[in-house]
This record gives C-alpha cells, structure tokens and sequence, in this order.
C-alpha cells in the first residue's frame, strides 16, 4: 500500500469515515499515543508535587521542661507575647469579615480564620519559629482563656457550617 493511500486511509478514520484495520502501524500510533500521555501525566505529577519533595521537614517540637514552665521551646511569658500578638489581630479581622459577610456567620468565622493563618504565618516568620509551634501557642492561649485585646478570652467556638446560597 503506498503512502499515499495510506495516510488517506487515516484521515479517513480519524474523521470517522472507514475502520482501520490493526496493522503495525496503527498499533504504534496508538501505543505512542498511550506512552506519550503517561509521560505528560508523569511530568505533570512531578511537576506539581515536586515543591512537597524539595521542602524540608520541620524540626520537631521541643518536649516540654517543667522546672522553666517552657513549653514548645518558648518560656511563659513568649508564649504569652506570642497570644497578644495573634489576639490582637482578631478584633480587626473579624471586623472586616463582617462587612464582607454581613448576616453569614459561618462565612464570618471562615474568613476570620483566614485572617488569622496570615497572622500566625507573619508570627512564625518573625520569631523564626515552626508554624505548628504558633498554632500551640494559640491553642494554649484559647483553652487557657488568656485575655484577648479587650480582656475577654478568645471564643473557643466556631459558627455551625451553613454553606452561602450561588
């Protein structure tokens, strides 16, 4: 068969006009198509999760040492500053969720909660600490009852999930 008529053969399948018969070199097509597509699934995988890969693990959390009442590898009164700091920036974040979400309270705390993990990721930042160790803190702070900015503890408690009407 020449060329030719080959590749009019083809054109012809591929607009759906003729069977194409399982001949070698159909069957190359498809399997260079089939290999060609895993390796395009493989790149992108890679691709995508490479960044979990490169990124090193975090060093763990410092045990506990009660004879300093450190906990996490910070003393009483950092863990305290670190609380101020985070509680501080509750008020203003749960302000501006209201005015974006006026009336939706799961909306509200969602968006707070936002707010709230740039705080803490500023926090770790700062003090050079692991993000898990600021959210320890805050959680401290929280069951604790630590007074917040207006010397009230932090709400414990998060608004019940109604998801917004589209």
């Amino acid at each position: 068969m020449s060329a030719t008529r080959r590749i009019a053969r083809l054109a012809a399948w591929l607009v759906g006009l003729a069977p194409l018969e399982e001949t070698r070199p159909v069957l190359a097509l498809s399997w260079g198509g089939a290999i060609a597509a895993a390796c395009f699934g493989a790149f992108v995988f890679f691709r995508v999760t490479s960044a979990l890969w490169a990124t090193p693990r975090p060093a763990p959390v410092p045990p506990d040492d009660p004879a300093t009442s450190a906990r996490f590898g910070l003393t009483a009164s950092d863990r305290r500053e670190i609380f101020r700091e985070l509680a501080a920036a509750e008020p203003g974040e749960r302000a501006s969720a209201e005015r974006r979400f006026a009336g939706q309270a799961w909306s509200i705390d969602d968006d707070r909660a936002s707010g709230e993990r740039e705080a803490v990721l500023g926090v770790a930042a700062r003090r050079k600490l692991n993000v898990t160790v600021v959210y320890l803190v805050l959680d401290e702070g929280i069951r604790n009852k630590w007074p917040g900015p207006d010397g009230k503890p932090l709400a414990a408690a998060v608004a019940p999930l109604n998801p917004r009407a589209q």
